[in-house]
C-alpha cells in the first residue's frame, strides 16, 4: 500500500514490563542469577518505552524505523511469552529441578540481551523522550491530511438532497438558538468516506442560507486544532486577504471582534477530531461574539467531538442508498463510454452494480472504483477489481489505484496504541461478522490488550475501549432480537486486514494462504481443520496466541490431531475449538500453559479431563450447548484466575453435584446454581464467602444444610442482580428446624443492589427486617417471588420504589398482607394462598393481575391502570372495588368527570368465580372468556372486543346475551349444559372463527332457519364433542366458510342436505374426525374449491373413501388427502 500503517509497540512493552515487575517482586526471581537479569530487562524496557511515542509516531514515513519497531514488536511478544512461562511453570512447580531452573535463567538472559541490543540501536534515530499519552499521534503536521475548501461540484452529489434539506430547516429554525446564549452548533457525525464534507459543501452553498446569514466562513481543521489557525482561517476566509503569521493571538481575537462581532455568520469546521473542551472551550468563547443567531456546522468522524462542541442533536449521516451509490458509479465510469456495444455495456453494469455492493454505501469507494474504471471496457479487468479486495487492489504497483483506504486510515492513525491493537485484532473475524460487545472484551482481554485503570476492572476498561473505537465510527450498531450487536463496515475490516498483517491472518477453504512465522493471531474459516492448509500454519506459526473458529458450521478435527496442536502451540492465549466434531479433549491440553480462553461450544463433549484444571491461567471457559455434558471435573477449584465459566441454564438442572472447593474461584463472575451439601467442608456455604465478583444470577439451594448462613456474605455481592434461595421441600415440623431458617435468612441479606429475589420453601414464620423494611434495604428491587413460604401468615413489602413484579405462590398460612397501598406495582400473581383474605386497597400502577385458589378473599384492589386480569377458582370473592378516578388541576381543583376504575381493562378471564353475581359496570374489553361463573348473566356491549370464550355454564343464559359487536373476531362457546339447539346470534359482521365443543345437550346447530348462515364473515367454524349432534344444518352453512371442523361427535350422520357442502364455494379445509357414524358425503359432492381433506376415526366412511369406494369420485379432486388406512 501507498499509505504505510505505524506500528504500535507501546501497550506491547507496557504489559512486559508489568510482567517483569511483578516476577522481580515474586519468589520465583530467586533463583540464582534470574532477579539480576530481570532488572535488567526491565531498566531496559523503561529506556525504550520512553522513546516509542515518537518512534511510532515517526515510523510511517521512516523505513528503518519501522524496521526497528518490528524488530522490537517480535522480540517483546518473544519475551512475554518466555516470561509468562516461566512464571506459569514456577506457579505449578515445575522449575524446582536444577536443570529446568539453569534453562529458565538461560532464556531470560538470552531475552533480556536480545533487547538490550534493540535498545541501544535506538540511537540512531535520534528520537525524543516523551511523557507518553497513549501513542496518540496529535503532532503530525497538518499537511498529512487532505484539505478541503468550501466549492463542490454539484452534478457530482447523489442521494443527500433529503440530507441537506432537513438540516438546513434544522439550522435555520429559531428552535436551534442556543439556549445558553452562545453559539449554537450542529454536529455531522459519520465514519470517513461517507460525505460529510461534500453535505456540509451543498448547505454552505444552498441559496437559502446565503440568503439568511450576513457572512459565512469555511475552515478545515484537521486533526490538529490549533486556536490560533483556526481563528486566522476565519479571517483569511471572510476578508479575503492573507493575514500574517507574525500576527499575535490577542491581534487575532480583536480582528475577529471588529469584523464579526455582532454580525450573523455560519461558520463552516470541517474535520474536526478534537476530544477536550479545554481545547474547544477558547473558541467557543470568541464565537458567542458574534450576532444572535449565528450557526456554526462541524463535520466529524467522532461522537466524543459531538459530546464536546455539539449544542444541537447531532445529524448522524448514514450510508448512501444501493441506487444513489449505482448512479454515482455510473456517471463516473461510464463518463467516456458511448461507443461501447450495447451487449458488452450491459456486462459492464451487471459487474459495475456488484463492485458498487462491494462498497456498502460508501460514497469516497464509490468515486474511488468509478474513477479506477473511468473510461476502461475491459471486462477481464473489471471482473478482478470486483473479485479483488480493496486493500489488495491499492497495494499495487500502479498509479492507476483507488485511494481509500488512506482516508479511512486516518481514523487509526488518530487512535492511541492500545486501541490500534484492540482494532487490528478484529481483522481475524470474517467480513460482516456480528460481535458480541462482551464476547470481544473477554478475547482482549485473554490477550492482555487492556492496560489497568485506577480501581475498573479490566471488563469495564474494556467497555471504555470499545465504547471509544465505536463513537469513533469503527463500529456499526446492529438491533438483533432487541439486543446490541456491532458490525464493521467491510471497508473498515479491510483497514483492520491492513495495518494487521501479518501479525493477523484468516485460513480459508480453496484460497491461497501465506503464513508467517511471526503470525500471532488467525482464524479457520474453514470445514476441514486436518487439511494441508491448517496443518501447514499449526507447523509454521508456532508462536500463535489466538486460534478462533468464527464460523458456526460443523468442523472435523480429530483427537490425535488436537494432541499435537497442544504440544507444538505452547504459546496461545484464545483457543477456539466450537462447533468441532470433538467428542473427548485430550488430557494434552495441559501442556497450553499460557491459555485464557477456551470454547468448548456446541460439541459432542461429554466430560472435560481432570488436567484441565492445571490451566491456572484460564479465564474464561465456554461450554454453551454442550447437551451431554453432565458434571464438571472434579478440581475445577484449582482455576483461581476463572473469571467466567459459560454453560446453558439447563446444565444447572442437569448437575448432581458442583465440584467441591468452588470457593478458590474468588475472581467467577457466573456461578448459577449452589448446591449446600450436608457434612461436606467444600461444598458448604462458606464457598461463597470471598466470590464477591459473582454477577447476574445465583440460586442456592439445600439451605436446610447451611452451618453459618452469614459467611456466604451476600450482602458484598454488589453485582448481583438475581438471587434465589431456595429449602428443600421436605416438611419440617419442629420448632428447631423454624428458627434455624429464620436465622439463616436473616444472615442471607443480599446487597442493596440486588434487582429480582425469589424464596422457596422458606420454613419461617416470619421474614427477616430486610425483607420487612426492604425499602430501607432492597431499594432497587424490581422483582419479589414468595413459593411455597408454608408457615408465613403476613406479609409486608414496605414502600419499595422500584418493585414492579411481585408472585406470591403456595403460601397456604398467609392472612393479610397488611399495606394499605402499593403504588410501584405493575404486575402481581397470587395462588394458592387459602387463607388471605386482604390485599392492599389501592394499586394504582397495576397493569396486569392474577388471582388464584384464594378461597378467603372478598376484594380486588383499586387498580385504576389494570389492562390484564385472570381470575380463577376463587370462591368467595365477589368486589370489583370499583370507582372513579377524578383528575385534578395544578390548582388543585376537580377537572373533568370522574374516570371509572375499570375503563382501562382490556382482558378478563374469569374461571370458578361462584360469587361474582356481575361484571364491571363501566368494562369494555378486547378479550373476555368466562367460565363456570353461574351468577353472571349479562355481558358488556363493547365495540372493541374482539374474542369471547364462555363455558362451564348449567344454562345457555350467557350465549343468547352475546350483545351486538361491529369487532367481534372469535367466539368459543363449550361446557354449556341445557343448550339443545343453537340460538341465532345478533348482528356480527367481522365474525372470523366460531368454535363450539363439549356441548353434551346440543342436538341442533340451527334453533330457527339460518342461525348459522347469518354469519357473513365467518371463515372458520369447529364443531367438537357433542354426542347428542345428528346432523349439520339442512338449509346450510355461512357462505364465506373456508375451514370446517367436526370431531368427536358419535351420532352424527349426515353433513346436511345436497347443497350444504357444494354451495360452500371458498371452502379449502375440512377435517372429520371421530365420527363413527358418517358413511357418505351428500349425494352431490364436495366443493371443488376444497384443498385439504382429513378423516379419522370414521370407519364406514373412510371405507367408502378408498380408490374404488363409492365415495371416492366425490373426493378424488382434491390434492391434499389424508384418510385413516382400512
Amino acid at each position: 500500500m501507498a499509505e504505510i500503517a505505524s506500528i504500535f509497540v507501546s501497550p506491547i512493552v507496557s504489559m512486559l514490563a508489568e510482567t517483569v515487575a511483578t516476577l522481580i517482586h515474586d519468589e520465583y526471581a530467586a533463583i540464582k542469577g534470574v532477579k539480576e537479569d530481570l532488572k535488567k530487562l526491565l531498566h531496559t524496557l523503561e529506556t525504550i518505552r520512553a522513546v516509542l511515542e515518537d518512534a511510532e509516531q515517526r515510523s510511517a514515513c521512516d523505513r528503518s524505523l519501522r524496521l526497528w519497531l518490528s524488530r522490537l514488536k517480535d522480540a517483546a511478544f518473544d519475551a512475554e511469552d518466555i516470561l509468562d512461562s516461566f512464571a506459569a511453570k514456577a506457579r505449578l512447580g515445575k522449575v524446582r529441578r536444577i536443570r529446568a531452573k539453569i534453562r529458565a535463567a538461560s532464556e531470560i538472559k538470552r531475552i533480556s540481551e536480545r533487547l538490550d541490543l534493540i535498545a541501544k540501536d535506538r540511537r540512531d534515530f535520534n528520537l525524543n523522550v516523551s511523557s507518553g499519552d497513549g501513542g496518540r499521534s496529535r503532532s503530525q503536521s497538518p499537511v498529512d491530511f487532505p484539505l478541503t475548501s468550501s466549492f463542490v461540484e454539484t452534478t457530482d452529489v447523489f442521494g443527500r438532497e433529503s440530507d441537506k434539506q432537513r438540516l438546513i430547516d434544522q439550522i435555520l429554525s429559531n428552535e436551534s438558538n442556543s439556549s445558553e446564549g452562545g453559539v449554537s452548533v450542529t454536529p455531522i457525525i459519520g465514519m470517513g468516506g461517507l460525505g460529510k464534507t461534500t453535505l456540509a459543501q451543498l448547505i454552505f452553498n444552498d441559496g437559502r442560507v446565503k440568503g439568511h446569514f450576513e457572512y459565512k466562513m469555511w475552515v478545515c481543521v484537521t486533526i490538529d486544532f490549533n486556536l490560533k489557525r483556526i481563528l486566522k482561517g476565519i479571517i483569511e476566509f471572510h476578508t479575503q486577504m492573507e493575514v500574517s503569521n507574525n500576527l499575535s493571538f490577542d491581534g487575532l481575537v480583536s480582528r475577529f471582534k471588529d469584523i464579526l462581532a455582532g454580525k450573523n455568520f455560519l461558520l463552516v469546521l470541517d474535520d474536526v477530531w478534537v476530544d477536550n473542551y479545554q481545547e474547544w472551550d477558547p473558541l467557543r468563547n470568541i464565537l458567542k461574539l458574534g450576532g444572535k443567531g449565528s450557526r456554526v456546522l462541524v463535520t466529524s468522524r467522532s461522537d466524543r467531538v459531538s459530546d464536546i462542541m455539539g449544542t444541537q442533536t447531532p445529524y448522524r449521516l448514514e450510508y448512501l442508498p444501493q441506487e444513489e451509490c449505482w448512479s454515482l458509479f455510473k456517471r463516473i465510469a461510464f463518463k467516456d463510454c458511448n461507443n461501447v456495444p450495447s451487449r458488452r455495456l450491459m456486462e459492464l453494469e451487471g459487474i459495475g452494480r456488484e463492485i458498487v455492493g462491494k462498497c456498502n454505501g460508501l460514497p469516497l469507494a464509490v468515486k474511488a472504483m468509478g474513477g479506477l474504471l473511468r473510461g476502461n471496457v475491459d471486462v477481464d479487468k473489471w471482473r478482478r477489481i470486483l473479485r479483488d479486495s480493496i486493500w489488495e487492489l491499492e497495494g499495487e504497483r500502479s498509479l492507476d489505484k483507488p485511494q481509500i483506504l488512506p482516508a479511512l486510515k486516518l481514523s487509526y492513525d488518530d487512535l492511541p496504541s492500545y486501541l490500534k491493537q484492540c482494532f487490528s485484532y478484529c481483522s481475524i473475524f470474517p467480513k460482516a461478522y456480528v460481535f458480541d460487545r462482551k464476547e470481544l472484551i473477554k478475547l482482549w482481554m485473554a490477550e492482555a490488550f487492556i492496560q489497568h485503570r485506577g480501581r475498573s476492572s479490566a471488563e469495564e476498561t474494556g467497555c471504555e475501549y470499545f465504547d471509544e473505537l465505536l463513537t469513533r465510527s469503527f463500529f456499526q450498531i446492529l438491533d438483533i432480537d432487541n439486543k446490541k450487536r456491532y458490525k464493521m463496515h467491510d471497508l473498515i475490516h479491510e483497514l483492520a486486514v491492513s495495518v494487521s498483517s501479518p501479525e493477523c491472518c484468516q485460513v480459508k477453504d480453496n484460497e491461497p494462504c501465506v503464513f508467517d512465522r511471526e503470525s500471532r493471531h488467525v482464524s479457520f474459516l474453514c470445514q476441514e481443520l486436518e487439511s494441508p492448509t491448517c496443518k501447514q500454519a499449526f507447523k509454521t506459526c508456532n508462536k500463535l496466541r489466538t486460534l478462533l473458529l468464527p464460523s458456526e458450521y460443523l468442523k472435523s478435527i480429530g483427537v490425535q490431531a488436537l494432541d499435537q496442536m497442544f504440544r507444538s502451540l505452547k504459546y496461545i492465549r484464545v483457543l477456539d475449538l466450537s462447533s468441532t466434531s470433538i467428542s473427548e479433549l485430550p488430557s494434552s491440553v495441559e501442556e497450553l500453559k499460557l491459555l485464557r480462553s477456551l470454547d468448548l461450544s456446541r460439541t459432542e463433549i461429554k466430560r472435560l479431563p481432570d488436567s484441565v484444571c492445571n490451566l491456572w491461567n484460564l479465564q474464561t471457559l465456554k461450554l454453551l450447548g454442550c447437551l451431554w455434558l453432565f458434571e464438571l471435573p472434579k478440581d475445577l477449584g484449582k482455576l483461581v484466575n476463572l473469571i467466567y465459566l459459560e454453560l446453558d441454564e439447563m446444565f444447572w438442572f442437569k448437575c448432581r453435584t458442583l465440584p467441591p472447593g468452588l470457593g478458590n474461584l474468588s475472581r467467577l463472575q457466573n456461578l448459577h446454581a449452589f448446591q449446600v451439601l450436608k457434612g461436606e467442608t467444600r461444598h458448604g456455604i462458606g464457598e461463597l464467602k470471598d466470590m464477591e465478583n459473582l454477577t447476574g444470577k445465583l440460586h442456592i439451594s439445600n439451605l436446610e444444610n447451611a452451618v453459618n448462613a452469614a459467611e456466604a456474605k451476600l450482602n458484598q455481592k454488589e453485582r448481583l442482580e438475581k438471587l434465589a434461595l431456595e429449602w428443600s421441600d421436605k416438611q419440617f415440623n419442629n420448632q428447631e428446624d423454624e428458627v434455624r431458617a429464620e436465622r439463616d435468612l436473616k444472615d442471607l441479606q443480599p446487597h442493596s443492589n440486588l434487582k429480582e429475589l425469589a424464596l422457596h420453601h422458606f420454613k419461617g414464620s416470619n421474614f427477616p427486617s430486610w425483607m420487612t423494611e426492604s425499602h430501607r434495604f432492597l431499594p432497587n428491587l424490581v422483582k419479589l417471588t414468595l413459593s411455597h413460604c408454608t408457615k408465613c401468615t403476613t406479609f409486608s413489602v414496605g414502600q419499595l420504589p422500584c418493585l414492579r413484579e411481585l408472585y406470591i405462590k403456595g403460601m397456604r398460612e398467609l392472612e393479610e398482607w397488611p399495606e394499605a397501598q402499593s403504588h410501584s406495582l405493575s404486575r402481581l400473581r397470587i395462588s394458592n394462598c387459602p387463607k388471605l383474605r386482604k390485599v392492599p386497597e389501592l394499586m394504582f400502577n397495576l397493569r396486569a393481575l392474577k388471582i388464584k385458589k384464594c378461597d378467603s378473599l372478598k376484594a380486588l384492589p383499586f387498580a385504576p391502570s389494570l389492562m390484564f386480569l385472570i381470575l380463577a377458582d376463587n370462591l368467595v370473592l365477589e368486589n370489583w372495588r370499583e370507582g372513579g378516578l377524578i383528575s385534578v388541576d395544578n390548582q388543585g381543583n376537580r377537572a373533568g368527570e370522574p374516570r371509572p376504575s375499570l375503563i382501562g381493562l382490556l382482558e378478563l378471564k374469569m374461571e370458578n368465580c361462584p360469587n361474582i353475581r356481575a361484571l364491571p359496570r363501566m368494562f369494555f374489553p378486547q378479550k373476555l372468556e368466562i367460565k363456570g361463573c353461574e351468577l353472571v348473566t349479562a355481558l358488556p356491549v363493547s365495540q372493541r372486543l374482539q374474542h369471547l370464550a364462555l363455558g362451564l355454564c348449567s344454562n345457555d343464559a350467557l350465549v343468547r346475551n352475546i350483545p351486538s359487536s361491529n369487532s367481534l373476531y372469535s367466539l368459543v362457546i363449550s361446557n354449556i349444559s341445557n343448550l339443545t339447539s343453537f340460538p341465532r346470534l345478533p348482528h356480527l359482521p367481522g365474525l372470523n372463527s366460531l368454535y363450539i365443543s363439549d356441548c353434551e345437550d346440543l342436538s341442533s346447530l340451527s334453533e330457527e332457519e339460518g342461525s348459522l348462515k347469518s354469519l357473513s364473515s365467518l371463515q372458520l367454524l369447529s364443531v367438537r364433542g357433542c354426542p347428542k349432534l345428528e346432523s349439520l344444518p339442512n338449509e346450510g352453512l355461512p357462505s364465506a366458510l373456508q375451514c370446517l371442523v367436526i370431531g368427536s361427535c358419535r351420532i352424527l350422520k349426515s353433513l346436511g342436505s345436497e347443497q350444504t357442502l357444494t354451495s360452500l364455494a371458498s371452502l379449502k379445509d375440512l377435517y372429520l374426525e371421530d365420527c363413527p357414524s358418517i358413511q357418505s358425503f351428500p349425494e352431490v359432492g364436495l366443493p371443488s374449491s376444497l384443498q385439504h381433506l382429513e378423516i379419522h376415526g370414521c370407519p364406514l366412511l373412510v371405507q367408502q373413501c378408498q380408490e374404488h369406494g363409492t365415495e371416492w369420485p366425490k373426493i378424488k379432486h382434491v390434492t391434499d388427502l389424508e384418510i385413516d388406512s382400512v
